[in-house]
């Protein structure tokens, strides 16, 4: 399964959430 760093990114900015940036952080290692 293939996420996009556009979405997390864009995830992140509209969330504010660290949370987002962690998660996008973990799936971008695998």
């Amino acid at each position: 399964m293939f996420w996009t760093a556009e979405f997390f990114w864009r995830l992140f900015e509209t969330t504010g959430s660290i949370r987002a940036y962690v998660l996008y952080r973990r799936l971008a290692v695998h």
